[in-house]
């Protein structure tokens, strides 16, 4: 099986990826593909001609290398079709009013609600013009919010505003992200500025799809009483993650178990594999075999359908399809070949697939799952029963994790230390709380049967949760902050890859190979960390309504922040830590406002006054914050940079008779309509201002 998808299929699908990658490298430019890709066809389509008039060896390759060139440009040009991005007819800051579509699942947060829509028409300078494009929209919470549903059009007044880039250093990419969703703008929309119109779902199916999951939904609360049971019954069954709270999803990921609340090809398996167990023994006739094919695909549409018909649902239902197709034609399926063919048939629907972690790893985890785990296998066979399938699990949980390793290493920057013993207890039970799940959607409307099921359903995910919740507790259970490159990324699985050959094979080859790897992540790490002891660097971050520094020298780290901040644990989270991470950050050290009444040492000169206003004297350079301006003053204060905070009000002469500085920074303690007023009179007066909520951090860097 090996043998023949590294000589057939693995040609055809390096092709259709040079495609996707030559597409996204092209930066959605490339002229003259359509011509390209028909040049390559119609030398493909001669050189097969002479092949076959006269078959020789040279004609044959020289016909297949043509075939494969076509396929990449042929991907090219499909990739071009199907992602030119939408324009607006007019600008987007003369739009007054628009009408979109909702066009994905409507989801409850725990702050807002949120959607996609679908634009469908722009109002501007008093006309209508159609439009096209999609738009990531929020909603606060309100009775109207709440019930809205895929499908429904509504008017909203207001402009479209494209999603803003990262303020930080090293902040996740939200704009970005959108980008691959094919998302081009974003808005918050009160309940003001909106109103529903009309109900024109794109898809029937895929609104009767949610309807259904919809009541399926409200039947799972009915039943299970606890918030955190009725959370992860929803989420492990139905796909639906809205009431899922922050402690609960940190428990599953730092104990590597996150994979088991998104529905994807886990689950699917899952329900696959106990199908096959009851109905394999009826596979005796064309007739008996058609049924039970017809019957196993029903099964898993039919839960694709109450899933919501999401993507990673559909993949694999898509790649089981495949196999019981074969399996009808009496064919023997290549797993391999067939997870080929449906990654590419993705990818040409949407090449941004390509980009997706979700679409990676499942694809990853499978790929492992089929080539290493048979070779765990042959290492070790255990005579005992038990022990033999404690094994078999214990080897499928060990195959995927080592096949997404690096590439979760690379996205999430942590390793869970105790994946093995967590899925080892999370996967039976998540199995069983699967088919508990499946067997309530099927009795929930029976009055006694259905609660109890929902009854055992509950307690199982207890169990579940409880252990997991442990495991979690005990020391060292995660490790983080890695940022590693893509080629180190390459050198991981290189390293994994040749490993594992040479404890098959057992050839030195493989094992030198290893140590090359290993020696170029190791000199790749050692030169990126020599480079990070020389850093010095000083950011003031763009944080909500609050006040935060790092000071970076060498490896070591001050944070300098106010009480918001720290009021906001997500705060360091997502706009601090990643650019830790990125500095490679050992030595860390955190101050508050009321710093100077402790008894640790200061870590950089940081004065006080009585205003409330700040001055930092680091490298030489003088930052100072101002709220409100000091009484008193003889003459003007020379520093590098002042910092305006909680709208300090003064006067542009008042200010330079006070401070001789070139650089003005408006941090977010400021309101928004007090950076709209001061920032274009700075400006007007000379001064260099850096608006932190529009520009993003502002960094000195020595």
């Amino acid at each position: 099986m090996a043998n023949g998808f590294a000589t057939g299929t693995l040609r055809v699908v390096v092709s259709f990826l040079a495609g996707f990658l030559l597409y996204f490298i092209s930066g959605g430019s490339f002229p003259l593909v359509g011509e390209a890709a028909a040049f390559f066809v119609l030398l493909f389509l001669g050189l097969w001609w002479l092949a076959r008039k006269r078959p020789l060896a040279q004609r044959r390759r020289w016909a297949g290398a043509a075939g494969l060139l076509a396929l990449t440009f042929l991907t090219v040009w499909v990739c071009f079709k199907k992602n030119t991005p939408e324009t607006l007819p007019v600008p987007p800051n003369q739009i007054t009013h628009y009408q979109v579509t909702l066009v994905k699942a409507v989801a409850l947060k725990p702050t807002s609600v949120s959607t996609v829509g679908r634009l469908a028409a722009v109002r501007a300078q008093g006309k209508w013009y159609p439009a096209k494009g999609q738009i990531a929209l929020f909603f606060p919470h309100s009775p109207q919010a709440d019930a809205l549903q895929y499908g429904r059009q509504l008017l909203v007044a207001g402009a479209l505003a494209p999603p803003a880039a990262p303020a930080n250093p090293y902040q996740f990419d939200y704009r970005r992200y959108l980008t691959l969703k094919h998302i081009q703008w974003q808005a918050y929309l009160p309940e003001a500025t909106w109103q529903a119109v009309g109900y024109a779902p794109p898809s029937l199916v895929v609104a009767w799809s949610l309807q259904v999951r919809k009541q399926l939904e409200r039947a799972f609360k009915a039943v299970i009483d606890s918030p955190r049971e009725g959370a992860i019954a929803q989420a492990l069954v139905l796909g639906v993650q809205d009431d899922l709270d922050a402690a609960l999803r940190n428990a599953f990921a730092r104990t590597g178990t996150m994979h088991v609340l998104a529905v994807s090809g886990l689950h699917v398996g899952l329900l696959y594999g106990v199908l096959l167990f009851f109905l394999k023994r009826f596979r005796r006739g064309k007739t008996s075999g058609l049924v039970v094919v017809l019957v196993i695909l029903g099964i898993i549409w039919f839960y694709a359908f109450v899933t919501g018909m999401s993507t990673s649902v559909l993949r694999s239902v898509g790649m089981f399809t495949l196999v019981e197709v074969g399996k009808l034609f009496r064919r023997k399926a290549s797993v391999l070949n067939t997870l080929a063919v449906v990654a590419v048939v993705l990818l040409l629907y949407d090449p941004f697939f390509l980009f997706d972690v979700g679409f990676q790893l499942s694809f990853l985890a499978v790929a492992g799952i089929v080539l290493l785990q048979p070779l765990f296998l042959k290492l070790w066979r255990p005579e005992v029963k038990l022990v033999r399938w404690i094994w078999e699990l214990l080897a499928i949980s060990i195959a995927a994790q080592m096949a997404t390793f690096p590439l979760s290493l690379y996205y999430f920057h942590q390793f869970p230390v105790y994946f093995w013993l967590a899925n080892l207890v999370a996967v039976p039970l998540t199995s069983l709380g699967l088919y508990l799940g499946i067997g309530f959607m099927l009795v929930f409307w029976v009055p006694y049967l259905g609660a109890q099921v929902g009854w055992c359903l509950k307690w199982t995910l207890w169990g579940l949760n409880e252990l997991l919740l442990w495991l979690e507790a005990w020391p060292h259970a995660v490790m983080d902050g890695f940022v590693i490159s893509p080629g180190q990324v390459l050198a991981l699985y290189l390293l994994m890859g040749c490993g594992v050959m040479f404890l098959v094979r057992k050839k030195l080859a493989w094992l030198a190979s290893s140590v090359l790897c290993l020696a170029f992540f190791t000199g790749t790490h050692l030169s990126k960390a020599h480079r990070q002891g020389r850093t010095r660097e000083l950011v003031v971050h763009s944080a909500r309504k609050s006040s935060a520094v790092s000071v970076v020298q060498g490896r070591k780290m001050t944070l300098l922040a106010d009480s918001t901040f720290y009021a906001q644990p997500s705060a360091f989270t997502y706009q601090v830590q990643p650019y830790w991470w990125a500095k490679g950050v050992r030595d860390t050290r955190r101050f508050g406002p009321d710093f100077r009444k402790t008894a640790s040492k200061q870590p950089v000169p940081f004065h006080s006054t009585p205003q409330g206003n700040r001055l930092l004297v680091w490298q030489g350079k003088k930052i100072f914050w101002l709220r409100r301006l000091p009484k008193g003053m003889a003459r003007p204060v020379k520093v590098d940079a002042l910092v305006l905070q909680q709208n300090a009000w003064l006067t542009v002469e008042k200010l330079q008779t006070s401070f001789l500085t070139n650089t003005i920074v408006l941090d977010q303690t400021n309101a928004r309509w007090y950076v709209q007023r001061k920032a274009p009179e700075l400006r007007a007066a000379g001064y260099q201002v850096h608006v932190l909520d529009e520009n993003g951090a502002w960094k000195i860097r020595l």
